[in-house]
């Protein structure tokens, strides 16, 4: 009567064990992937619920912990050199956001708002407005690096495609960059009009799990295979 044995052949094993092992690799690297994004938004919520600081505060603790802070901006808002920035949608609807400077009233230098969204249309109808003294309640917001497929702003027809401070301020006429801009929240405007400020969206793709999951199949499954194989062969 034939015994089933497992005996691993040479090159068999060879090749199955290092492949085993990127496999398990891979899984766990997605298992720290998960704990770190897991962290992150949870990190960002933390600063969106946290109390309002103002631009000291936020220049004083530097940019590691400053994105997603509410904060509390006054000065005169130049929305006479209001800005508008294009191709960006909500709830799926096509429109863009106004961006205005905002000259700060301690003499500290000047922010960017981004007052918020509003539907292609209106956008397409905006026109600046006159400067006025404005208090906004928002959150500071990192300047991104452009995307590589992202064109060129057109400052000289007042269409911007992503947010670059330094040629803002050139095209506003204005100086004393701070090095953040500041979204203006839903309590920015009067209900149902538009520039609409919102809160931030700190809830980041987080796929890492699903990932993860598939790497340990694909490890179990090489595993049974290399077994069932080498059973086959002993009995044989």
């Amino acid at each position: 009567m034939d015994r089933l044995r497992f005996r691993p052949t040479f090159w068999a094993s060879v090749v199955a064990l290092p492949v085993l092992g990127v496999l398990v690799a891979l899984g766990t690297w997605q298992v720290e992937r998960l704990e770190w994004k897991n962290e992150l938004i949870a990190t960002r919520a933390a600063r969106v619920a946290a109390a309002p600081v103002t631009v000291s505060d936020v220049l004083r603790d530097g940019v590691a912990a400053r994105e997603y802070r509410p904060i509390t901006v006054e000065g005169t808002l130049r929305n006479d050199v209001a800005m508008r920035l294009i191709n960006r949608t909500r709830d799926g609807a096509p429109g863009g956001h106004v961006i205005a400077p905002l000259v700060l009233a301690d003499g500290g230098g000047t922010v960017m708002v981004d007052r918020g969204w509003m539907p292609v249309d209106a956008l397409r109808n905006f026109r600046p407005g006159a400067a006025e003294p404005a208090r906004i309640d928002g959150f500071v917001r990192d300047y991104t690096v452009r995307g590589a497929f992202v064109p060129d702003n057109e400052p000289d027809r007042n269409n911007w495609f992503f947010l670059d401070e330094a040629a803002m301020m050139t095209a506003s006429g204005l100086s004393g960059p701070v090095g953040f801009y500041v979204q203006a929240g839903p309590a920015s405007g009067a209900p149902g009009t538009y520039p609409a400020g919102s809160v931030p969206d700190v809830n980041l793709r987080n796929s890492h799990l699903e990932y993860a999951v598939t790497w340990y199949g694909l490890a179990l499954v090489l595993i049974v295979i290399f077994v069932v194989f080498h059973l086959r062969r002993s009995e044989a």
